[in-house]
């Protein structure tokens, strides 16, 4: 963690730059994640490493990172070089799940997954962030923490209403987990991305979208989970 400004050395910097919901992600490790101790942690989607690093900071000694894009764990290995002395770093290139071993628990999970309902794409983003159904993202995302979160752990990620709140509840109350909005946030969602969402999508998310006008506003949130009491 530095004050510096300087990005010498940084080529991450523009291509994995910080968005809201990292943002909002980030905040909510800072506030909520504030001893960690010897704790394991993992970032499913680790991007530029910069939430690993925060856990770094908040404590953890063992800190795991996934990603499916090879430019993210170079990215994730140049920022967090200067942090990790002294703590065990595995940032593995893989598909979610499919790339953490079956016996692994983590006492901190966090993710910040492309998951917006319909295929866009930006000329200076990853190739790979092109939302498309980000129902199963999410889906895929859920259903893997009750192999991996600790008894006592805590996950976080983000979470776009357009792709139905009640889904998302009713999912994570089947795997025996509870779930808490951590902070919730409006989102304006440009007319060009909405245009690219099916119908479908859109009415089952209508309690979550506002529309004033030719604008649609849509709110995302942190969503908090950890084990149901038994």
């Amino acid at each position: 963690m530095s004050n510096g400004m300087s990005t010498a050395g940084t080529s991450y910097v523009h291509a994995f730059r910080p968005s809201e919901y990292t943002t909002a992600l980030l905040r909510a490790i800072e506030t909520d994640c504030l001893a960690l101790g010897n704790g394991r942690v993992l970032d499913m989607g680790v991007g530029s490493g910069l939430l690993l690093a925060a856990l770094i900071h908040a404590g953890a000694t063992q800190a795991w990172g996934v990603d499916i894009d090879p430019a993210a764990i170079e990215a994730s290995q140049s920022l967090l070089a200067p942090v990790t002395h002294g703590r065990t770093c595995r940032l593995i290139l893989g598909d979610m799940w499919d790339a953490v071993p079956d016996a692994a628990q983590f006492d901190v999970i966090v993710a910040n997954l492309p998951h917006f309902p319909a295929n866009v794409s930006y000329a200076d983003r990853p190739k790979n962030w092109t939302g498309g159904d980000g129902r199963n993202t999410i889906d895929r995302f859920l259903k893997g923490l009750p192999d991996h979160l600790a008894q006592s752990g805590t996950a976080y990620f983000t979470h776009h209403d357009l792709i139905g709140l009640d889904h998302t509840v009713k999912l994570v109350e089947s795997l025996g987990l509870r779930w808490s909005t951590v902070t919730q946030w409006t989102v304006f969602e440009p007319p060009e991305r909405m245009e690219a969402v099916s119908a479908q999508t859109r009415a089952l998310a209508e309690k979550s979208t506002h529309y004033y006008g030719g604008y649609a506003f849509v709110t995302a949130r942190i969503i908090k989970i950890q084990w149901a009491p038994t």
